[in-house]
């Protein structure tokens, strides 16, 4: 069988979930284990969010209901809900509702690049968006977040802006550091853009933030670029398997996009929609899981402080932390955080994702959301301390 595409997709495997069937794998065989996996959160759906479902599944006209765009009475429940949080008046039609986001990423991606175009990316970057870059067959060029300072490396995207870039995508807070990109680097990234090329901006972990608010482009005056927003209830709101996502887009981009998802999606179903709608009456549920993890995070800057050669990068914000072991994986001689991951898979029964995912191969990132996390931790420094 010959397959037209030059990727190769072994290669292009998310780690994230080759770990995560390696911990079910183990769960056959009876081992008990720890997954620090899937940004998934452990916690159910809050109960009038699943009767909510229920009662959609039960009745025939909600439950099949087509709108390829997305339905109605949740974009104006979003719309409601951006003025409320920002002060934002967001026409409803502006908002496109699908499948979580990873299918408006791939379909942005079509509609701005070709082949031999530049995309830039944030280094590390969320997976999703190197393979969707992989499929458009652009070139992918990357500007840096410091590891260190968690700032945005200003040189770094000065550097890879080219005349070639098609499309620039940021991520704040970012998925695997959990970095924040203040105003000042918001408004720093637009003036060398300048309206040349549109600008994605990945809000999903938005109402994850544990120290200080994370600034919305949205909230930006007289800015010189298109952006495009996406965010998602697979977070915070706990829908991860239910899969709705929207983006707000500029109004040239309603007809392109819609029409894309006449012919590829045809509808997000509307029974999560309805659960998407109840969820955004329960945004102290948003904050009770906000402050579990932020506990969580600083329980594993707290116990990484003496493991020798292993450092916990402080995250802002996100389901994640990130474990720099780059001295660690040295002196051991582990050839790469797959191996690494798997180590502490075969020793620890605890399930990793390898930093390879993110360009950062030195790394393994830690998700908040399991029941365990605490004791998952324990095992961690007990492995890199004893190993």
């Amino acid at each position: 069988m010959i397959i037209n595409s030059e990727i190769n997709f072994f290669d292009n495997r998310f780690l994230m979930f080759v770990l995560d069937q390696m911990a079910y794998e183990y769960e056959r065989t009876g081992k008990n284990v720890i997954r620090m996996t899937l940004g998934k959160s452990e916690l159910p759906l809050h109960p009038d969010i699943n009767r909510t479902i229920i009662d959609a599944i039960e009745n025939f006209m909600q439950s099949t209901l087509v709108f390829p765009a997305g339905l109605p009475e949740l974009k104006e429940k979003l719309s409601e809900h951006y003025k409320k949080k920002h002060n934002l008046d967001i026409n409803p039609e502006n908002i496109i509702i699908s499948v979580g986001t990873s299918t408006i990423f791939r379909n942005l991606f079509c509609l701005f690049l070709e082949k031999g175009d530049d995309v830039l990316l944030p280094l590390p970057y969320y997976s999703l968006y190197h393979f969707s870059a992989l499929l458009a067959g652009a070139n992918i060029r990357y500007y840096e977040i410091d590891l260190d300072t968690l700032r945005l490396d200003k040189d770094s995207f000065r550097e890879n802006l080219t005349e070639k870039t098609k499309l620039v995508v940021i991520n704040s807070p970012g998925n695997p550091l959990g970095n924040i990109l203040t105003k000042e680097e918001l408004y720093f990234m637009d003036s060398l853009v300048n309206g040349q090329a549109p600008i994605i901006n990945d809000e999903v972990y938005d109402n994850m933030c544990f120290d200080e608010q994370s600034p919305s482009v949205m909230e930006l005056n007289n800015t010189k670029s298109a952006f495009i927003t996406t965010n998602s209830f697979s977070k915070a709101y706990r829908m991860y398997s239910r899969r709705v996502g929207w983006c707000i887009v500029p109004d040239e981009l309603i007809t392109p996009l819609t029409v894309i998802q006449h012919h590829t999606l045809l509808t997000t179903d509307p029974i999560c929609q309805f659960g998407a709608i109840k969820a955004l009456d329960h945004l102290d549920e948003v904050e009770h899981i906000r402050m579990l993890y932020k506990r969580r995070r600083d329980y594993t800057v707290e116990r990484f402080k003496d493991v020798r050669d292993v450092r916990a990068i402080n995250s802002l914000g996100s389901f994640y932390i990130t474990l720099d072991c780059t001295r660690f994986m040295e002196k051991k001689g582990f050839f790469s955080s797959l191996d690494l991951a798997t180590q502490i898979m075969e020793e620890k029964h605890v399930a990793t994702v390898p930093g390879s995912d993110f360009g950062l191969p030195r790394t393994l990132r830690l998700s908040f959301s399991c029941h365990r996390y605490n004791e998952g931790i324990d095992h961690l420094v007990d492995f890199f301390n004893s190993y």
